[in-house]
């Protein structure tokens, strides 16, 4: 009996588990204010926090129109972390790295994106992280050079 019992509170315990949002208790990635400084967990909390934004654009990859892309502006997650630099690198979780200048965030909209489209971005989806440029409002950013910053799996982000 106290066997059966166990297994039932098991089950259910897995079931609410499975149940639960996918990043609720995961972060989406690691963040580095400045060369030397510790990183730190970044999640749905500090997301909340920094304050959302949602922006309607075309996306690199996703060759089929203009999608609702939804997380925090890179500019104001750089802000709220204190962070200081020319240049934030980004690494994805398969190890590419990219660094891009700051001049960026502070020219464009570039979203940290963690759902697109009302759904949250899963590893298969790009996530959990995704950083994504308004190329709808700026024609401009339709060019390679952005493309290969528009960094998706994003496992850390350092400014250096």
């Amino acid at each position: 009996m106290l066997n059966a019992l166990k297994l039932i509170a098991t089950a259910a315990i897995y079931c609410a588990a499975m149940a639960m949002p996918a990043f609720s208790a995961n972060p989406y990635f690691e963040l580095k204010a400045s060369p030397g400084a510790t990183a730190v967990a970044v999640g749905a909390d500090e997301y909340a926090a920094i304050g959302q934004t949602e922006i309607s654009t075309t996306i690199f990859v996703l060759n089929d129109g203009e999608h609702k892309v939804k997380g925090v502006l890179m500019r104001d997650l750089v802000k709220y972390s204190g962070g200081t630099g020319e240049v934030v690198k980004l690494i994805a979780l398969d190890g590419y790295e990219m660094s891009v200048p700051m001049t960026d965030f502070v020219k464009y909209d570039a979203v940290v994106a963690t759902e697109i489209d009302g759904k949250p971005l899963s590893i298969r989806d790009h996530g959990p992280a995704w950083l994504i440029y308004p190329v709808s409002e700026h024609p401009e950013l339709n060019d390679t050079v952005y493309e290969s910053r528009a960094v998706w799996q994003i496992k850390s982000i350092s400014m250096e």
